[in-house]
């Protein structure tokens, strides 16, 4: 037990220093962005892979009903991971790097933005999906770690946790769609 307890420490203690260490000024266009989006009647959509794709997935709730009060605009989000049916169908029949690509294509709309969110910055279907926005003038967020990977060059926000370790960076994107959307919640709320 000693041993787990000195992990269970070390970790936490990894990850308050990586939430205390990386730059959350870069926060402030991602609100801009979603706020934009919300403006202009878009759609906020969000993609990643493992767990980052189940933090896709919680986005859409966090971002939707998690921000609404009573005579405010809804936020809609959309997650590209959650239509298993057609993610399988693409990978299976086009290929496992486009079929988030693909769904840009099929679904984005120019008032609308793309959050991708991924530990390595480096996943080929992230990516791809990020270049396909791009390619279309719709904005990009991305959410990395480690060494932020070609995400990190070339959405247009980018919020970089410099951490090397998957279950912190996870565990701070989380913490930053939380943050954000109890932000617009309380705001709109005081507003």
């Amino acid at each position: 037990m000693a041993e787990f307890q000195h992990f269970i420490e070390d970790y936490y203690e990894r990850f308050v220093q990586a939430i205390r260490g990386f730059d959350k000024l870069p926060l402030s266009g991602v609100l801009e962005e979603v706020d934009r989006v919300v403006a202009s009647g878009g759609t906020l959509w969000v993609a990643g892979n493992g767990g980052s794709a189940a933090i896709s997935n919680h986005t859409t709730c966090d971002m939707t009903k998690g921000t609404h009060v009573d005579g405010h605009p809804v936020i809609r989000c959309q997650s590209l991971v959650a239509n298993v049916p057609l993610v399988t169908a693409i990978a299976n029949d086009i290929s496992y790097d486009e079929v988030f690509s693909r769904q840009v294509e099929y679904y984005l709309e120019p008032n609308d933005a793309l959050l991708l969110v991924s530990s390595s910055g480096n996943s080929p279907n992230v990516v791809r999906a990020c270049q396909a926005a791009n390619g279309r003038g719709i904005p990009t967020i991305a959410f990395v770690g480690f060494r932020g990977g070609r995400l990190k060059e070339i959405a247009k926000h980018t919020v970089w946790v410099p951490v090397d370790n998957y279950g912190i960076v996870e565990d701070i994107h989380q913490s930053l769609i939380h943050a954000v959307s109890q932000f617009i919640k309380q705001r709109s709320n005081d507003g």
